[in-house]
């Protein structure tokens, strides 16, 4: 027996689009008021709101 494929809907995709951007922009402020705003710092930045915004694009199935 197969499963259904579950089709993820638009919604999700611009939801994890705008989690992660405003998770980075966050991310990014408080780099800076911490005086890390190096860098290495924000290319961490940038790959934990790709992993949260990922996240939230599948959870929200």
């Amino acid at each position: 027996m197969s499963q259904p494929h579950l089709k993820s809907g638009k919604a999700s995709l611009i939801g994890g689009i705008v989690v992660g951007l405003a998770s980075f922009v966050l991310w990014t402020a408080i780099a800076r008021d911490l005086g890390a705003d190096t860098a290495p710092w924000l290319a961490a930045g940038f790959v934990v709101s790709a992993a949260i915004g990922v996240w939230i694009r599948k959870a929200d199935l």
